[in-house]
């Protein structure tokens, strides 16, 4: 990654050269010597890079020229600050520059870097180095080659139902197709792309269907000539085409050899992403008759996006199992058995991630061992120790990297930072690219637009995945566990079980760029250290570009963070902090200062205006912030400004915002304080045409007739940009909305948040043509309908609320119903309805609802759901008014699969059971909530012998419940059983354990429960077991140690049962020491562990460690992540 690095540097140095810094500085000749001499180097290191492999002299020099590069870096950061102060001072460039102590002291420094330097260089002579473009076209080893033929003496575990998915779509979906049909594989390296196309290749219906069947391994040279005769070779045979030269000559062999043959070609390993080279080798193969095909395997998307004609088959990791399997395979052979290595085997096989290439180096490194002292070593050790996997693994991952342009290889080696099996937030890594300098603005691209870009290439590469767009808009992703090795190996330059010896300590102190004091990291090299502090932080790390304090216990920031004047990102996000110390302001270099959720920070110092490079000021969910400091206006670098406060004193009105080029979220609170039109017109929200979220929120209550008049004004001239996704009005009192509310000014709005606006008895009908609506939320309004009938006779020619997909109506007290007329020509695409605490409501029966929450339901609303019968989750809240549970729910409602109730009460339930027995929801129905039921005592006997379908069953916070039926052995499909906060609960009722079809059982918060039975051993299907706050189970049944199928078990907060289960020593360890994934957690240790627990356990069933309780389990189970 050093070339990466270096060009960094050039680019700095470049800079500085053109704005005569350095003559100024008396240091021009330095700095131009140091560029030639950077550039020089630069074009050794990809050979330098290669060749470290085998030789440790070229390692340490690498490692000397890295040290050296970061001394570079400071000094040309300080030369930057300085350039960029003048930019806001009345001070002559000139006469600040040539202060002779300043010159002084720069020079030096110059001149000392610039001397090692050219020592480094010449060094480079003794190790024969020779110069390489950065983006040469790579050559492909032989033994990367791939042919047809699968090596049938290694079974293929795993891909059967995506083989036989493949192998359907080419014989039976693709036959009548006309033009050329293109199927890619898309998957990082090492996951079997390969073999799953050699596996469909030799298919015997595939090779039934099929005339002709070519294989040509593509790789990076995408030249037409060298395609057309691989293809020509495999057909008609070895040197078939080596005696043609000319394309016209080729492409007419081509055209005779697959003329209306009906074909099936592989392109292996495909990296080209020109759609015109593309486009020319298909014109050629457009010959074939139809149902002629293609697949293509590669782990770039953009590769898959230009070429196919059929959606991309996205390949996953191998299961724990079969993964499982192949390692044994590779380990052991097919007769040998060694059950004390098995265990150890199974831990690392979860460091292979699913991927069968690392499942086959590993299972191959141990062949010949057999000793538990060597595999352990194995299971402790990273990727980058292991000697072969070494040259297998991580070189097929890292051609993903040198495929990579020289700009985006920082960004992908830096994620090495994140945790294994993070979530990472996508806008935060962009900032922290920009922070460090990898990313700069380019033309008129902003550094985000930039860093957007590069996420986006790394995603179609395949390098990141689990791409997930959360509710709030924010974007999260994961990196594979053998991709963050690969950024690992490359960030720490780790080779061959090697590490980088630190010989000087002062050296390494001036590395560090990054800190995280809560995960008590520092980086780089990255280094874990468990007593660092924030003190001895600032004292250790003085040229810090990142502080990150989140979600520590700190409550004051000492003076001293004033001395990081290289630091560009200080996060304080979720912390106890009141106020920041002045010192503050001096951190002219600044750009991300994050406050979010700082429920105690009252304000901010008043100089922060000064701080000109400020460009991310995060400010979301601090409940005591209550005022702006004064002339925020002056931080014209401001790209985001969360919350905007509106203030009575100068320089704290909405006229600060005028000239502020504002993006992302603002919101905009205390609009009752706006005392006149002007000062709101220059707000000019209307010309910030980066913002996405809006939120205009009035906090006051002064709810006078001039003050009515006045907010609709304000309101009104608060028009915002076109470009907005997100709107959010709170508090207004006026009476009605604006004109701007229509689709010319809000067409791309994606949704809309209204709240407590009492004088607003309709809402305009404007928000029903919105034609991107998606989100509408409704909270304590006067309205009676959501449309009214305004329209007076005239047939609305297009649907109301077209794209509408979810509502939401909380404290409606005069809602009466969705429309005054009972139409289906609204809120066609409606799929979620929430309705909590409005007046009794009668639903239209023509809404296409598939989700329904509605709390506080009379007995009115109960009648009007059971007709919604598109219904597939429905969560409903009795009110007292209920007086039975109205079977016609699950009797009409056919298709619900999900049923959440909450304050069920015990009369609710008629003995004679929910009859459905005539109709198809027994089929359906999958999942049932029980949750805070006061005086459920049991279930009615009649209610379960039809539920044949349901797969989870969850009986939470119902206090008198203690008994299921005997009929509970009818649910013959029940995979997970969860019983939480049943405080009378003493053992687990005799009648469960004839569920034999059980896999996942959670005892969470039965604080009465005193033993498990030794009739789980029934539960011969169980895989999982949970067991939480349980304090009086003082031991597992011995059944467990037989239990074979179990490969999960979770204790937390079970004081004696932990003691017993304690391993090696234990009394109970001995039934559990089989277990795949164990995890035994005090309350102690809870927050120390890692929140993405619940994916190292591998188990959707096993509730994430931190903040557990019941509510969470049940709220994942909302959100639509247990289904």
């Amino acid at each position: 990654m050093a070339e990466a690095f270096v060009q960094l540097l050039l680019d700095n140095l470049s800079s500085l050269i053109q704005g005569e810094i350095g003559l100024i500085m008396g240091v021009d000749d330095e700095m131009k010597n140091l560029s030639s001499t950077l550039t020089t180097i630069q074009a050794v290191l990809e050979d330098a890079e290669e060749k470290q492999l085998e030789s440790k002299a070229i390692r340490n020099w690498l490692c000397k020229l890295n040290d050296l590069t970061y001394e570079i870096d400071d000094i040309l950061d300080v030369c930057a600050t300085e350039v960029s102060k003048l930019k806001y001072k009345n001070i002559k460039s000139s006469r600040y520059l040539q202060n002779i102590f300043y010159r002084y002291k720069i020079g030096r420094r110059v001149k000392e870097v610039t001397k090692e330097l050219n020592t480094i260089a010449i060094e480079r002579a003794q190790y024969h180095l020779h110069e390489m473009t950065v983006d040469r076209q790579i050559k492909v080893s032989s033994i990367r080659e791939t042919c047809s033929i699968l090596d049938e003496s290694h079974p293929v575990y795993g891909r059967g139902k995506e083989r036989e998915k493949i192998v359907d779509i080419l014989v039976n979906q693709t036959k009548e197709c006309r033009e050329l049909s293109i199927l890619p594989i898309i998957g990082i390296g090492g996951l079997g792309k390969t073999t799953l196309a050699q596996e469909v290749f030799k298919n015997d219906r595939v090779t039934a269907h099929f005339d002709i069947k070519v294989w040509v391994c593509v790789s990076f040279d995408f030249d037409h000539k060298t395609l057309i005769k691989a293809i020509l070779e495999s057909v008609s045979g070895k040197g078939s085409a080596s005696d043609l030269v000319h394309l016209d000559t080729l492409q007419r062999r081509l055209m005779e050899l697959l003329n209306q043959k009906r074909y099936l070609l592989v392109l292996d390993d495909v990296w080209n992403e020109d759609q015109d080279k593309w486009s020319m080798l298909k014109s050629f193969l457009a010959c074939g008759s139809t149902g002629a095909s293609i697949i293509v395997t590669t782990r770039i998307k953009s590769v898959a996006d230009i070429m196919s004609t059929f959606p991309a088959h996205h390949l996953t990791g191998l299961s724990d199992e079969d993964c499982w399997l192949l390692f044994k395979q590779r380990a052991f052979g097919q007769k040998e058995e060694h059950p004390n290595l098995e265990a150890i085997g199974k831990l690392i096989v979860k460091k292979c991630g699913g991927v069968p290439l690392a499942a086959k180096t590993l299972g191959g490194l141990l062949r010949l061992k057999r000793k538990e002292k060597e595999w352990i070593h194995v299971k402790d050790s990273e990727i980058w120790n292991l000697p072969q996997a070494e040259t297998s693994i991580l070189p097929a991952l890292r051609l993903s990297y040198n495929h990579l342009p020289l700009r985006f290889r920082q960004c992908f080696a830096y994620c090495a930072i994140f945790p294994k099996d993070m979530w990472i937030e996508k806008e935060e890594l962009i900032l922290l690219w920009a922070t460090h300098g990898y990313i700069s603005s380019i033309g008129a691209m902003e550094v985000e637009d930039v860093g957007n870009g590069i996420w986006d290439e790394l995603v179609w590469r395949c390098l990141f995945q689990d791409v997930i767009i959360k509710r709030d808009g924010q974007t999260v992703f994961k990196i594979h566990d053998l991709v963050h090795d690969l950024a690992q190996s490359i960030m720490e330059n780790k080779v061959l079980g090697t590490q980088v010896e630190i010989n000087n300590r002062s050296a390494t102190i001036t590395k560090i760029r990054e800190v995280n004091l809560k995960n008590h990291i520092v980086a780089f090299p990255t280094s874990m250290l468990p007593n660092m502090d924030l003190t001895s932080a600032l004292k250790n790390y003085s040229r810090l570009r990142v502080l990150n304090a989140s979600r520590t216990n700190i409550d004051d920031l000492p003076y001293s963070v004033g001395k990081l004047k290289h630091l560009r990102y200080l996060n304080l996000s979720y912390t106890e902090i009141r106020s920041l110390p002045k010192a503050i302001c001096s951190l002219w270099n600044l750009k991300i200062l994050n406050l979010n959720y700082c429920d105690r920070l009252v304000g901010l110092p008043k100089n922060i205006r000064y701080m000109r490079n400020l460009r991310h000021l995060f400010l979301d969910w601090c409940k005591s912030f209550c005022q702006m400091p004064p002339n925020i206006g002056e931080l014209t670098s401001l790209r985001t400004l969360s919350v905007f406060i509106v203030g009575h004193e100068k320089g704290t009105q909405l006229k600060e915002l005028q000239f502020l080029d504002l993006g992302g979220k603002l919101f905009i609170e205390h609009l009752e304080r706006v005392e006149n039109l002007v000062d709101a017109r220059k707000a000019n929200l209307a010309e910030k045409r980066n913002l996405r979220d809006l939120g205009l929120i009035w906090n006051g209550d002064n709810g006078t007739t001039s003050r009515e008049i006045l907010d609709e004004k304000v309101l009104e001239v608060l028009e915002p940009p076109p470009n907005l996704e997100t709107l959010a009005i709170g508090g207004f009192r006026g009476n009605c909305f604006p004109p701007w509310m229509r689709s010319s000014t809000l067409g791309k709005i994606v949704r809309i948040d209204i709240s407590n606006c009492p004088n607003c008895l309709c809402l305009p009908k404007e928000l029903g043509e919105l034609p991107l609506l998606k989100r509408l939320e409704l909270t304590r309004l006067a309205v009676q309908y959501i449309i009214e009938d305004d329209i007076q006779g005239v047939k609305q020619e297009k649907s109301l609320f077209p794209a509408l997909e979810e509502l939401g109506l909380t404290y409606l007290p005069n809602l009466k119903g969705l429309s005054k007329e009972d139409t289906g020509e609204m809120f066609p695409n409606l799929r979620e309805l929430k309705i909590n605490g409005s007046s009794p409501l009668m639903l239209p029966r023509w809404l296409s609802l598939k989700n329904l929450t509605a709390t506080k339901c009379s007995n009115e609303t109960l009648i009007s759901v059971a007709k919604l019968k598109n219904l597939t989750d429905l969560n409903l809240s009795f009110d007292e008014s209920v007086i039975c549970f109205p079977k016609e729910i699950l009797q009409n409602l056919t298709n619900v699969e999900s049923l959440f109730i909450s304050n069920l009460q015990q009369h609710h339930l008629p003995e004679e059971g929910l009859q459905f027995a005539a109709t198809p929801s027994q089929k359906c129905l999958r999942n049932l909530f029980i949750w805070g039921s006061d005086t459920l005592a049991y279930l009615p006997k009649r209610w379960l012998p039809h539920l044949t379908a349901l797969e989870g069953l969850f009986i939470v916070r119902c206090p008198e419940f203690v008994e299921f039926p005997e009929e509970t052995k009818c649910l013959k499909s029940l995979k997970s059983l969860h019983l939480s906060h049943l405080p009378k609960m003493i053992c687990l009722p005799e009648s469960l354990q004839y569920i034999r079809s059980l896999k996942s059982l959670s005892l969470s918060n039965l604080s009465q429960l005193n033993s498990l039975p030794n009739w789980l051993g029934n539960y011969t299907t169980l895989d999982s077991l949970y067991i939480h706050e349980c304090p009086n189970i003082t031991s597992l049944p011995p059944i467990i140690r037989a239990m074979e199928n179990l490969k999960y078990i979770y204790i937390e907060n079970c004081p004696e049962l932990e003691r017993r289960c304690e391993k090696g020593k234990g009394e109970d360890w001995h039934k559990i020491a089989h277990i795949w994934n164990l995890r035994i957690v005090d309350r102690m240790n809870v927050d120390q562990m890692k929140e993405e627990v619940q994916v190292e356990l591998g188990h959707p069933s096993v509730p994430s460690i931190k903040g557990y309780r019941s509510y969470r389990y049940v709220d994942y189970y909302k959100k639509g992540m247990l289904k």
